[in-house]
């Protein structure tokens, strides 16, 4: 197993793949709200990597070796009024870091390449398949599709300020929503992995993009905010089948 440890264009990423010299499809990892590319993998990338898979897991903007000593001093909440550019901008990244560098991998096939998100993770793997036509494939494990419900639902919880730039916020997120964008999802493999018991990111938004899109594969699972071994093997399941 190689296992790499880059500097993209000043974006971390960490590497894992098998050294067979057989090119493989890419798949990004993405990981959660306040995670990190290292300690929020928990085994998955060596995981990936051993299906097939060259695995590129990267820190989402401002996360992990990007997160400013300002930003940690800020608390999770007001951290969470940025919660839509973060995702927006942290798929930005993978999609330029594909064109500019990864798809030129001897051991990387260049034309496509794929997503696994949690939680957070998730909803910059569905919006970086409604901007490429090159993301193929959508694993969203607790996953959220939806930019203005989950945004309009925080705010409340967590009494966002409703001025005027949360009025421009919420009218500049309902055009790159990928929930009401769906039809950009068309011809993608999806597959979302649901808490029954996810009280942080509700099972609605899933269900909601399912009703809209039934040809995704949708499961739920007695969980909370959190993936489950046979949620995983499932995700791993499906991807052997849909992608390798």
């Amino acid at each position: 197993m190689k296992k790499t440890d880059l500097i993209l264009d000043g974006v971390p990423v960490t590497t894992y793949e098998v050294e067979n010299g057989i090119q493989k499809p890419l798949i990004y990892f993405f990981h959660g709200f306040t995670g990190n590319k290292d300690a929020n993998i928990m085994g998955r990338g060596e995981i990936l990597a051993n299906l097939g898979f060259y695995v590129v897991a990267i820190d989402a903007y401002m996360h992990g070796q990007r997160m400013s000593e300002l930003e940690k001093k800020r608390s999770n909440v007001s951290k969470y009024e940025d919660i839509i550019e973060i995702v927006m901008h942290t798929a930005n990244d993978a999609s330029r870091l594909f064109d500019k560098y990864f798809m030129y991998e001897p051991t990387v096939k260049p034309d496509s390449y794929h997503a696994y998100g949690v939680s957070m993770g998730s909803l910059t793997s569905f919006y970086l398949a409604t901007i490429d036509e090159k993301c193929k494939t959508v694993v969203g494990l607790v996953p959220m599709p939806s930019f203005v419900e989950y945004y309009t639902d925080k705010a409340t919880m967590y009494g966002f300020n409703h001025g005027f730039f949360y009025e421009r916020k919420l009218a500049y997120y309902e055009k790159h929503d990928p929930l009401l964008n769906y039809p950009l999802l068309k011809g993608k493999n999806i597959f979302m992995g649901c808490g029954i018991h996810d009280d942080v990111v509700l099972p609605k938004y899933a269900t909601k993009l399912h009703e809209l899109m039934p040809e995704t594969t949708i499961k739920f699972y007695e969980t909370g905010h959190v993936s489950t071994p046979e949620m995983l093997q499932d995700s791993f399941d499906f991807l052997k089948k849909e992608v390798l």
